[in-house]
């Protein structure tokens, strides 16, 4: 592993006010949605896992790092983590391979891990294969992404932005259809591989919420400024217009269905950004994100470069590919989305469809995947 390079940008350390009770009740909603997965038997087990590893995460950041304050073996904590402790035990997961491995890291931040805590020997039982349409969307979307790759080497390619959140964050805006700035950037001492999703929504926050955790990544700037501006940046947008309907925390789009949702409305607006980043003559910016579409596409089990991360858990990676599929071509995950959201992403695709016949091909040939002859 190379050495990891650190993003200042964090205006905040935790929530603030935010009583142990609160944050309690926080962990046990957030605790028991990740445990309502669209799954079964051992791809549901590393699945729930999984979830509660990101609970974790905001765990650590309402409650701070109290490595002292656990028992042997035991729980009793107050706060967010006594809240986790209190799921998972009811819950009774015995394993959850790598996806334990890293909860059981995080949840060392409050002190020793409860001897109930799943550990990390593989998940026992079926794991399906990947679905045959999947397959199919794969090649779809390499295709394009080898596309977008051969367009944007012909183009400018310009200097990444800083390793600062908020830089990243504000470069993306004028590529995502419904950017929002209402969010706080945390900072913890955790990694970005030890983090993953490191967008959520707490309380103690300003309305609506939202925050993300600025943490150190392995991957080049240019990598960080798509999956922060983008990728990351279409989260928070997300997360942004649910809580309008209402201020939640945990938000319905961090868990379970709620996430497959979240992923496809993330990944379209990838896609979407690819082509506009072209036409804007962004070269650089436009590579690295057909490059990101072509990592998707081979990163499922089985695949040709298959990412260890997705071995239990095959309906999560599926939908980095079929998501953005039904939500551009106005399948049932468009549906899905708050009608805010998928107007204008629909509008923008629409007019980049038209100023890049190749996108028109691609949105065509994905209604045809989904058995839908939308529209672009």
């Amino acid at each position: 592993m190379g050495s990891e390079v650190r993003g200042p940008g964090a205006q905040a350390p935790r929530p603030s006010q935010v009583t142990a009770p609160v944050a309690r009740a926080w962990a046990v909603a957030a605790a028991t949605a990740a445990a309502r997965v669209p799954a079964l038997n051992a791809e549901s087990d590393a699945w729930i896992v999984r979830g509660w590893a990101d609970v974790a995460v905001g765990c650590l950041a309402l409650d701070g790092p109290r490595p002292g304050d656990s028992g042997s073996g035991g729980s009793g904590l107050p706060g967010a983590f006594g809240g986790l402790d209190e799921v998972v035990l009811a819950m009774g997961v015995l394993s959850g391979g790598q996806h334990a491995a890293r909860l059981r890291l995080l949840r060392r931040f409050a002190g020793p891990v409860p001897r109930w805590y799943p550990d990390a020997r593989p998940v026992a039982g079926f794991i399906r294969r990947i679905r045959g349409t999947a397959w199919r969307a794969a090649n779809l979307v390499a295709g394009f992404g080898e596309l977008l790759i051969s367009t944007a080497a012909a183009l400018p390619r310009d200097t990444p932005c800083p390793l600062v959140s908020a830089r990243q964050l504000a470069w993306g805006v004028r590529y995502r259809p419904s950017p929002s700035d209402a969010y706080v950037t945390l900072r913890l001492p955790v990694s970005r591989l030890l983090a993953r999703r490191t967008w959520m929504c707490l309380p103690g926050l300003d309305s609506p919420g939202t925050a993300i955790v600025a943490a150190p990544s392995t991957g080049t700037a240019l990598e960080q400024q798509i999956w922060r501006g983008i990728h990351e940046g279409a989260h928070l947008d997300h997360l942004a217009s649910l809580a309008r309907r209402g201020p939640q925390a945990p938000s319905p789009g961090e868990f379970g269905a709620g996430l497959l949702i979240a992923e496809s409305y993330a990944m379209a607006v990838e896609i979407l950004a690819a082509v506009e980043c072209v036409l804007a003559g962004e070269g650089h910016a436009g590579w690295q994100l057909g490059a990101g579409l072509i990592e998707r596409a081979t990163r499922l089990p089985g695949g040709a470069h298959p990412a260890a991360e997705f071995a239990d858990l095959p309906t999560l990676a599926e939908v980095y590919l079929l998501g953005p599929i039904e939500v551009l071509a106005g399948g049932a995950a468009a549906a899905a989305l708050p009608e805010e959201l998928i107007s204008s992403l629909r509008d923008r695709w629409r007019a980049a469809c038209a100023a890049y016949p190749p996108a028109a091909a691609f949105g065509s040939a994905a209604a045809h995947l989904i058995g839908r002859f939308a529209r672009p």
